[in-house]
């Protein structure tokens, strides 16, 4: 008996708490009037990079933003670099020097894959092409 007022006594603040209202000191109450996008738009701070700047996405495998490391070595620091300027591209093949690829028997084995960028590069470990498929 003593057991069951016991419990009954812890359970029942619980239960009662979980009735309450959620708020947060934080939490800001939502407004009555309907907001103004345009003036909370011309309130936003303006970028810290241009858009022209970062360039446009112009292939599926994100291969224009990877083209300015045509020319580098390609080392751990450049493949780090790399893939952090086509982030959030994941699907990466790098081809080895003289490693082919047969695009046509890639597509007729249905192997090819526009989402993919390969990185190619020459004997130097320099990077001499990149390109989707």
């Amino acid at each position: 008996m003593k057991t069951a007022a016991i419990t009954a006594l812890v359970a029942l603040p619980l239960a009662l708490s979980a009735c309450g209202e959620a708020t947060s000191a934080d939490a800001e109450p939502m407004p009555d009037a309907p907001v103004d996008v345009a003036a909370v738009e011309r309130a936003l701070p303006e970028p810290e990079v241009a858009a022209e700047e970062v360039g446009e996405i112009d292939s599926a495998c994100r291969a224009n933003l990877a083209e300015p490391f045509v020319g580098q070595t390609l080392n751990l620091e450049s493949r780090t670099a790399l893939l952090d300027a086509i982030e959030p591209q994941a699907i990466v093949r790098f081809l080895e020097p003289g490693e082919e690829v047969d695009v046509e028997a890639e597509a007729e084995a249905g192997s090819t894959n526009p989402d993919r960028l390969n990185i190619r590069a020459d004997e130097d470990s320099t990077i001499t092409e990149v390109f989707c498929g």
